[in-house]
């Protein structure tokens, strides 16, 4: 399937942000959302189980594997992956949506979805990228979660290193010290990003 001729590419542009494992990704893009709400938000389906204080339609789309398996075979999926045995996607449908309607959107997504949405949308898309303060800082962070075995928390710290090995990949680097300072400049971005395309 070719989406780069279609209209919907001539409108806005899709922020893509990645990053490590509890770099903190997600909250820094919550926040950013507040502080500029006319960003449209790209929700990622999973087959991974709900967890606790999420929603589904506002963290993620939560979907059974088997629906997951038929919209792949659908072609419904933009790109997808198996990630720790739990399948990620991104539905093309929410991105025609946003962008046709003239808005900028965001998406928190990893660096190989980066790749394969880029690969499709081109010019319509900015990766951005957060990196931690340090490598010790981060396994500090996956540590507190408390949500894993050593040996899970272990393969996500490694995983992690080599996330933050594709920074390079991206059109900007940000390193999230603290979660306003990292929003606010990331919403300074993407306002001068958008105000360069207009002029």
């Amino acid at each position: 399937m070719n989406y780069a001729g279609d209209n919907m590419m001539q409108r806005g542009t899709l922020f893509v942000v990645s990053g490590p494992s509890a770099v903190g990704k997600s909250t820094v893009v919550e926040r950013v959302l507040q502080i500029n709400p006319a960003l449209v938000r790209i929700v990622t389906c999973t087959t991974r189980i709900m967890r606790i204080g999420e929603q589904n339609g506002r963290d993620y789309i939560f979907l059974d594997k088997e629906d997951f398996l038929s919209r792949i075979k659908r072609n419904e999926f933009i790109e997808f992956s198996e990630v720790y045995g739990n399948y990620y996607g991104v539905l093309l449908s929410t991105i025609q949506e946003a962008i046709a309607s003239g808005s900028n959107a965001i998406l928190v997504i990893n660096w190989e979805g980066f790749l394969k949405i880029k690969q499709t949308l081109q010019d319509k898309v900015v990766g951005i990228f957060i990196n931690p303060p340090s490598v010790a800082t981060l396994e500090e962070r996956i540590r507190s979660r408390g949500t894993d075995s050593p040996e899970a928390m272990q393969r996500r710290l490694n995983l992690a290193q080599q996330d933050m090995q594709h920074a390079n990949i991206y059109d900007i680097c940000f390193i999230n010290r603290e979660i306003e300072e990292t929003a606010q400049q990331i919403v300074k971005y993407i306002n001068e990003s958008t105000y360069h395309e207009i002029s």
